[in-house]
């Protein structure tokens, strides 16, 4: 008994310092995600205003064209306005209904796994924060280059499996197990590690494919200023 009290407070401390002392790779997808929320609340404010203002507006034309309204009336009406502009406020974006595999699909993917991936990362074990932290790291790198490769090229489909796919598919297999049963089995976690490793470098390669053409540029340039100072000298 004084040994599994003690192993479970120390399992506690490790979970409490986890969840407190976290990787750089973490920290740095924790504040692209702030800020991709602080992009986005202000989006809907401004749409929100936006609304409010033309049906404050169309209530005042209204008022000088047509009729005086009373009272009342006017307390509905901008009721209704407020009404519009909290809708806007909740409005959750532009992308809509999926339509086929749009270039925006594409740019978006890599910051909607890596929001996901946070949001999952205190349900998997200590032992996959590696292999997690190398994830994050490519789905940062990936944010601003992806969606610049056409949506329906091969190495696009590559993208969206992996990231879409497997990624969340791999991560889900392993919580929706019963907590006891993953505890006791090692080698699930080992599958798990072993699976996110994997994902971790094809995204690497993904990563070198989608700058190939800045690879190919920056190793043009060195060459060429190798050959022009150097060789010169």
């Amino acid at each position: 008994m004084i040994w599994f009290d003690l192993g479970s407070g120390l399992q506690q401390a490790g979970d409490f310092l986890r969840r407190h002392i976290k990787s750089k790779a973490v920290r740095e997808a924790e504040k692209r995600r702030r800020e991709r929320k602080a992009r986005n609340a202000a989006r809907r404010f401004g749409r929100a205003t936006a609304v409010a203002g033309t049906s404050g507006a169309g209530l005042f034309a209204y008022t000088l064209a047509v009729a005086p309204i009373s009272t009342a009336g006017l307390a509905a009406a901008g009721a209704a306005t407020l009404i519009a502009a909290t809708a806007a406020l909740a409005w959750p974006g532009s992308r809509g209904a999926k339509q086929g595999f749009s270039g925006a699909e594409l740019a978006a993917l890599p910051a909607e796994a890596e929001d996901w991936l946070l949001t999952q990362r205190e349900h998997l074990p200590a032992k996959a924060d590696p292999a997690l932290d190398n994830i994050l790291l490519r789905l940062g790198d990936l944010q601003p280059r992806l969606g610049e490769i056409g949506p329906n090229s091969t190495l696009a489909w590559e993208a969206r499996r992996l990231i879409g796919e497997h990624l969340p598919g791999l991560v889900s297999a392993y919580t929706e197990l019963p907590r006891t049963t993953r505890e006791a089995d090692p080698a699930l976690r080992q599958h798990l590690v072993a699976g996110l490793e994997t994902i971790a470098e094809e995204l690497d390669r993904i990563c070198r494919e989608v700058s190939r053409e800045r690879l190919t540029s920056l190793e043009a340039r060195s060459s060429f200023l190798k050959t022009r100072y150097r060789d010169e000298a």
